[in-house]
């Protein structure tokens, strides 16, 4: 059993060391990394049933929309919130469970967020990421490897012809000297 000196220590150490997240909140690691995200939806939109509504939150309670098919679960803004109550005609989070609903990424005040809209309710349209340009192999490359294949050939042809080259190379040094 570990005494009371040892444990103060222990607690002591602990403090001392840098934390891995210190840099940042804790409530905005859960936010990118448990809740659903731009970047999770690669073709910006998604349309299913909400299957859950659940809270999160000690001071402010957040719903969140748990929805068929996809791993994480939606914060809803109130504009979400407006959308639901719309859409089921009920205030109640009970009511919302099986809405269909389209998730769209879309961009407001210069920055991507998901949002709920009823499916064929006219909406701003799909903020999809820009496509990563594609690499295009250089003369470099090209040349790189051409060069590696010229070595090759050579040890080749050197490994192959090395005893004639000697002989060759001895005779004409001979050939000098006379």
């Amino acid at each position: 059993m570990s005494t009371k000196s040892t444990q103060a220590e222990r607690i002591a150490a602990e403090a001392a060391q840098p934390r891995a997240d210190a840099r940042r909140p804790r409530g905005d690691v859960i936010a990118t990394a448990y809740r659903l995200q731009p970047d999770d939806l690669p073709e910006g939109l998604y349309t299913g049933k909400i299957h859950a509504i659940t809270t999160q939150g000690v001071e402010a309670l957040t719903p969140l929309a748990h929805l068929e098919g996809l791993a994480k679960p939606l914060a809803l803004e109130a504009e979400d919130v407006t959308t639901l109550v719309r859409t089921s005609g009920s205030p109640f989070t009970s009511d919302w469970i099986g809405c269909k609903v389209d998730v769209r990424v879309v961009r407001i005040d210069d920055r991507r967020v998901v949002r709920l809209y009823a499916p064929g309710e006219p909406a701003p349209p799909v903020d999809r990421p820009a496509r990563p340009k594609p690499r295009r192999r250089g003369l470099r490359s090209a040349l790189g490897f051409v060069l590696i294949l010229a070595l090759a050939l050579l040890a080749v042809y050197l490994v192959e012809q090395g005893p004639a080259l000697w002989t060759l190379l001895q005779d004409m040094l001979s050939s000098i000297g006379r």
